[in-house]
């Protein structure tokens, strides 16, 4: 990271924030519960303001086509937030000790298994909602005279798919997602007996049960499927820290959602009000999130190239993995997923939106611009009030009111300053804008 902030050392803010708590034996006494609020709240504004944009090369191989850059070594997206935390997070907040996913020692209110279990439900609901987790699936056998295919229960959503057929018989199609309407009116022989004369060109998952697609015709020469999904986050299963599964700068949306089910539970757990406001606090997150951005701009050998959807270049650029010659492009196939094009040896450059710093290199200095310390200490302070409930934690109110006020006062000023400041944004969304899944696409 280049250019980091050296003005603010740890130690003084923390001194800052427990002198704003009043220096109460309810926070006081534990600075790494004050440094916890303070990471998130740097975390959540580096969610609102994509700040922290960092280039980013790797070099990327013949043998390969597709990248995660949530998982390359050395990536500014490396996804490091584990369920663990989280729980101690949200043990600091409901006045239990922090335990994280160790044996708890809290009171009989709630239990370890009540924040694990809705941690894991509300993970989930943010892997699809974002489409945080694409990945390629092991190749599928693809057989002849069969037009369905089982996938296994960790996909929530297969993307795009491609036949391959085994060597020697010819060359690999990417198929067209269509639906049985469309396989009825346009394909003749539909539903006929037997392999296929041509093999499949289109694949459906509308009109199936979950877990499998079909394709228009079955395969007529062996080969295999080549699938791009959408699946599941990782199952968490304390003692073990798991790794939540998405971008680190979102990970306190599936905590807030699971703090609202939790509050949300009868008897001695229930609290209605804080409850509300978790949920709300989750809703809105996810809008906002399905509008964020994650790349900016990238280049191969040095060349500024363009970063188009995959559906886009599957349309523009056919069968772009097979041909050595075809305009280079880094391909997004959704969030931190992208295909070298072509696909060749070649040094990759990425302009990305990176995980908040949190702290400098030398883990001394606090990452924060002087002009927005205040409303992040602000925030901090409305975060460890969640624990004093009722009139104490709403009497916080306006501290989150500056946060999103400021957030979206410099949102505006950086946009201003650019040209192109609306498209630079919206280049990580360009997949889920060619092939809308719902949220605010759906009636685009």
């Amino acid at each position: 990271m280049a250019g980091p902030y050296t003005w603010l050392p740890l130690s003084a803010a923390i001194s800052a924030f427990s002198a704003r708590l009043g220096n109460s034996a309810l926070w006081s006494t534990n600075a790494g519960e004050l440094q916890a609020y303070l990471t998130q709240a740097l975390r959540e504004w580096s969610s609102l303001t994509e700040q922290w944009t960092t280039d980013f090369t790797f070099n990327a191989t013949a043998s390969q086509t597709w990248y995660n850059t949530s998982s390359l070594a050395g990536s500014p997206r490396l996804r490091t937030v584990t369920d663990a935390s989280l729980y101690s997070m949200m043990q600091y907040m409901l006045l239990e000790n922090p335990t994280g996913a160790g044996t708890w020692t809290g009171t009989s209110q709630f239990t370890l298994a009540d924040l694990q279990n809705a941690l894991q439900r509300r993970t989930q609901e943010v892997i699809q909602a974002a489409g945080c987790n694409i990945a390629q699936l092991a190749p599928l056998n693809a057989t002849p005279g069969t037009v369905t295919t089982l996938l296994g229960d960790t996909v929530l959503e297969p993307r795009r798919i491609r036949f391959v057929p085994a060597s020697g018989f010819g060359s690999p199609i990417t198929l067209t997602r269509e639906d049985a309407q469309a396989f009825e009116y346009f394909i003749p022989g539909y539903l006929g007996s037997g392999p296929s004369t041509t093999g499949p060109i289109s694949w459906s998952v509308v009109t199936e049960p979950p877990l499998q697609f079909v394709v228009d015709q079955s395969p007529n020469v062996p080969g295999t499927y080549d699938v791009i999904s959408l699946n599941s986050g990782p199952t968490f299963a304390p003692p073990a820290s798991t790794l939540l599964g998405v971008p680190d700068d979102w990970s306190p949306l599936p905590m807030w959602g699971a703090l609202a089910d939790v509050l949300a539970g009868e008897s001695e757990k229930t609290d209605r009000q804080r409850a509300a406001y978790c949920l709300k606090r989750f809703t809105n997150g996810l809008d906002i999130l399905r509008q964020s951005n994650w790349i900016v701009m990238a280049s191969i050998n040095g060349v500024p190239c363009d970063t188009p959807s995959l559906h886009e270049h599957d349309l523009y650029s056919v069968e772009w993995q097979n041909n050595p010659s075809v305009w280079p492009a880094v391909v997004q196939a959704g969030m931190d997923m992208v295909g070298v094009c072509p696909v060749a040896a070649c040094s990759v450059g990425m302009t990305l939106v990176g995980n908040a710093p949190i702290l400098d290199s030398t883990n001394t200095y606090l990452q924060v611009a002087r002009d927005q310390w205040d409303v992040v200490l602000g925030y901090a302070q409305r975060l460890a009030s969640f624990k004093l409930g009722n009139d104490g934690f709403a009497s916080t109110q306006s501290l989150e009111d500056d946060f999103y006020r400021a957030a979206q006062a410099t949102n505006k000023r950086l946009m201003d300053m650019g040209i192109f400041t609306q498209q630079i944004h919206s280049e990580g969304r360009r997949e889920d804008e060619a092939v809308p899944r719902g949220g605010e696409n759906a009636n685009d």
